[in-house]
């Protein structure tokens, strides 16, 4: 006896998301574990332990004895705090296809799909990983315009 199902799932963003996510992936390698295939491992180097330092016998100085003096009671200089300037970043942060494509993803899930998609085509492109490197900082910054955080 055969039956067909069908099955149909209604989740808005997903597909873009899937999308975006397949992308990320596409410029990384990931590991391939075949069925019935050996995972060869890497020969542990062995660590030798530190051999301990010998030190030579201190001799101790034979006290003398002296007439007591007075010394006089000085009291260590009081420093002054100077005031520290905050570091002026002298640089624009750099970011990652990864952080880019986390931060739309995030957006996505959040139900504004239409504009991510908006804000990759405004940058004159169709799709996230054809952004050029150059302009991930821009891209960074009207992500952040629309809720993402990156």
């Amino acid at each position: 006896m055969e039956m067909e199902i069908k099955v149909t799932i209604n989740a808005p963003g997903l597909e873009g998301a899937i999308h975006t996510l397949a992308q990320v992936l596409a410029n990384y390698e990931l590991p391939v574990n075949i069925p019935g295939s050996e995972v060869v491992e890497q020969p542990k180097q062995e660590v030798q332990a530190p051999q301990p330092v010998q030190q030579a016998p201190v001799q101790q100085p034979v006290p003398t004895q002296q007439p007591p003096q007075q010394a006089p009671v000085q009291q260590p200089p009081v420093q002054q705090e100077v005031p520290q300037q905050a570091a002026v970043p002298t640089s624009n942060p750099t970011y990652s296809m990864d952080q880019l494509a986390v931060a739309a993803t995030q957006l996505m899930d959040a139900g504004r799909r239409d504009d991510v998609v908006n804000l990759i085509t405004s940058f004159g492109v169709q799709a996230l990983t054809a952004l050029p490197q150059e302009q991930y900082g821009a891209f960074a910054t009207r992500l952040r315009e629309l809720g993402a955080k990156i």
